[in-house]
């Protein structure tokens, strides 16, 4: 057998593919329309609508943008409560987000 020809790899010395198992997963994830429920519709509710659209920027200005921990209470408390709120509000926009996202790639 000559250097040139192509030999059988050695498992032994042959990288690991691991990106075959997520390759693998993503493709089950796709094809299950109830994992993106939630992202289709916070982007028809809040980004296709008008009323939705104007929601989100009034949410945006009041609440994620000023801090709303208050002065003169017990502030790792009111921080914390805050944070929680404001997460919930960054999950309806991440929802939007990857919504517009599946959409650019053709996946409804």
């Amino acid at each position: 057998m000559s250097e040139t020809e192509i030999k059988e790899p050695n498992p032994f010395i042959e990288p690991e593919n691991y990106f075959k198992g997520y390759q693998k997963s993503l493709e089950e994830l796709s094809n299950n329309p109830e994992l993106y429920e939630l992202d289709r519709l916070c982007y028809e509710l809040f980004h296709l609508n008008e009323q939705g659209k104007k929601f989100m920027e009034l949410i945006n200005d009041r609440f994620l943008i000023p801090s709303l921990a208050a002065r003169g209470t017990t502030y790792q408390i009111d921080v914390l409560w805050q944070e929680g709120f404001k997460d919930f509000i960054r999950m309806l926009l991440n929802g939007i987000k990857t919504h517009k996202q599946r959409l650019s790639i053709g996946k409804n």
